[in-house]
């Protein structure tokens, strides 16, 4: 599960669209499914299954709108 926030510029509204996803750039392949991604009110999202089948970087993808935001993590 990940729980996230997202906290839009003074005097925007929350976004209305929220995508999530995660891939692998080394391998040039993402994940097996889409992670379900749940607004829980305030500006709050809970997202699940996400399956990291392989050990690597991973990169996480947000897309807020029409903006995309990138993290990289490591998974052992």
């Amino acid at each position: 599960m990940l729980e996230l926030a997202a906290c839009p510029k003074a005097g925007s509204a929350l976004p209305g669209r929220l995508k999530l996803d995660a891939h692998m750039p080394e391998h040039r392949h993402g994940m097996n499914y889409l992670p379900s991604v749940k607004a829980v009110g305030g500006g709050r999202y809970r997202s699940e299954g996400w399956l990291f089948h392989m050990p690597g970087r991973w990169e996480f993808l947000f897309d807020v709108e029409a903006e995309r935001l990138t993290h990289s993590v490591r998974i052992e």
